[in-house]
């Protein structure tokens, strides 16, 4: 029987938080730099591999080891063509991919704007195949679509929120076309962590969604503004061509000049956040 997407989601990341206190006894993983990270993925022993059933991407669960640590990770190796993106008001079809390159753009992106919500990746291959393996986020309490099913009010409703706002952004900014609220992970300090970006980063350079760019933090919108094509090349250069990073420029100048004119018309409280 195939699993939906929400389901797989649930088994993947639900069957390593009722085990990962014990195998990662003794080790901080909350201490853990992204460099510490990306080094334990790049280096560590797998141990197992367990694929979940999946119609789409098949990610794996890949339990490792590197001295006495031990975690997880989660292993994408898709890499395919995807149906044309068509923007509104028509015009040419832009090509589309589902790969395991924007997995791993998406986080140096992410950290390029000093956003911290994208889970670690890395590029590494995984049984002679280019793959991408990401961090397993640790400590999480429940998907997004689990707390509005059953109606949990965050602590402080207006950093969680102000968190949504910014994810809606960076969606916008990557193009991404399969968010959804089962790859937003809900941690125990409240705090968001994104997953699954193999469905985004195309060359098309306007915004998909307007009605989606609501509020935006001043700290993003100053990351972006300052974004140049050559900070661009050096983060994602490997992962991204050429006419996919343009598009990201593009989109970044469309979303900063929207802001700048919400700023005009309805005032900077309302618009953006610290």
């Amino acid at each position: 029987m195939m699993t939906s997407r929400r389901q797989h989601l649930q088994i993947l990341f639900g069957a390593v938080a009722a085990g990962s206190a014990t195998r990662a006894e003794g080790t901080d993983f909350d201490a853990y730099t992204d460099a510490q990270k990306e080094n334990f993925m790049m280096k560590a022993t797998i141990v197992s591999a367990k694929e979940i059933g999946h119609g789409i991407t098949k990610p794996i669960r890949l339990e490792m080891r590197l001295g006495e640590a031990v975690h997880s990770s989660k292993v994408q190796s898709i890499d395919k063509a995807l149906s044309d993106f068509f923007p509104e008001g028509g015009g040419k079809g832009i090509p589309m991919k589902d790969s395991w390159h924007y997995n791993v753009a998406a986080y140096k992106l992410d950290r390029l704007l000093k956003m911290n919500m994208v889970t670690p990746e890395v590029a590494r291959p995984y049984q002679g195949k280019p793959s991408a393996l990401s961090w397993w986020v640790d400590g999480v309490q429940f998907e997004e679509v689990d707390r509005i099913k059953k109606n949990i009010t965050p602590p402080d409703v207006g950093d969680f929120d102000n968190q949504k706002a910014i994810i809606t952004v960076f969606d916008e900014l990557i193009i991404n076309i399969d968010r959804n609220l089962s790859n937003l992970l809900i941690t125990k300090p409240w705090k968001i962590a994104l997953i699954d970006h193999s469905r985004a980063f195309n060359a098309y350079p306007g915004i998909r969604n307007k009605a989606n760019l609501t509020r935006c933090s001043r700290s993003l919108l100053k990351e972006m503004r300052a974004l140049t094509a050559g900070a661009l090349k050096r983060a994602v250069g490997a992962h991204l061509t050429a006419p996919e990073m343009n598009g990201v420029l593009g989109r970044r100048d469309r979303i900063v000049e929207f802001f700048e004119q919400e700023v005009k018309a309805k005032g900077e409280q309302s618009v953006l956040f610290s």
